[in-house]
């Protein structure tokens, strides 16, 4: 009897188990991480290194961006946090930032008021499925108002710290420049920015001030594909979660619950007896 109840209570415990992974997300997923990138746009400045520290997660440090590079994505804590840029041991500014749960930013150093150095926080655009998204952004000092093409096309103006803001564009590769508004002379261009399907990505101008203007083409985000790949799962097979885990634990519990009805069942009055 004993052991007839403990099969009993392990399938219940099993159906539940299952119930549970099929009726709520995966515990990794419900809160997708804070992530940030620095962008160093300082002319003439060192290398230099951000620290987001404060609010809900765990502190980061990016390490050693030199100027017009753009660091790696890293996840940070989200939250009333603080930005600090420093170099060679030393902090060069400090920022208080609010960064909202799962979303995804670039920290921009660039020129202040005279020869101090200024934190600007962008965040960026969700990609989406069949389509290219590109904006760009005025982050060189002394540049004025730029009117900004892709390929033939006109992306818009924007004033130093300025962003033109997403548009959708043909996926394909284009020369990306930067023009004075009125006479349309080059300031900057870089031809072969590939431009993908999918994608959401973001062109920074850098430089002025002595230093050499150039586009920083960094990608924001990158939309998940439609369907997930095929798992052998059929109808169960999900990119977002275990439903594997969950059809287990259900075979799992109807064996066992199979086996404790069985073994309550009275033996036929035919069956040989050991």
């Amino acid at each position: 009897m004993c052991e007839r109840r403990r099969a009993l209570g392990w399938a219940g415990i099993l159906v539940a188990t299952g119930t549970i992974l099929l009726s709520s997300p995966v515990a990794g997923e419900a809160s997708a991480a804070t992530q940030v990138r620095l962008l160093h746009a300082l002319p003439g400045g060192p290398a230099a290194d951000l620290a987001v520290t404060g609010g809900h997660g765990h502190p980061v440090t990016l390490r050693g961006v030199g100027f017009a590079q753009a660091s790696p994505i890293a996840s940070g804590p989200d939250g009333a946090v603080t930005l600090a840029l420093s170099a060679g041991g030393k902090t060069l500014v400090s920022s208080r930032q609010t960064l909202a749960s799962g979303g995804r930013y670039t920290v921009v150093a660039e020129k202040g008021n005279g020869d101090k150095a200024r934190l600007r926080v962008y965040r960026s655009g969700k990609a989406v499925t069949g389509r290219a998204l590109v904006r760009a952004v005025n982050a060189a000092p002394e540049s004025g108002r730029v009117a900004l093409t892709l390929g033939s096309r006109k992306w818009g103006t924007a004033s130093y710290g300025q962003d033109s803001g997403y548009k959708a564009a043909a996926p394909g590769t284009y020369a990306l420049a930067a023009r004075m508004p009125r006479t349309r002379s080059v300031l900057v261009e870089q031809k072969g920015v590939n431009v993908a399907a999918g994608t959401a990505s973001t062109a920074y101008t850098v430089g002025s001030a002595g230093a050499r203007m150039r586009f920083v083409v960094v990608q924001d985000s990158v939309a998940a594909p439609a369907r997930g790949p095929a798992t052998g799962l059929g109808g169960m097979a999900d990119s977002g979660g275990r439903p594997w885990l969950a059809a287990l634990l259900a075979a799992l519990a109807a064996g066992a619950l199979g086996g404790a009805l069985f073994g309550r069942a009275p033996l036929g009055r035919g069956r040989a007896r050991g």
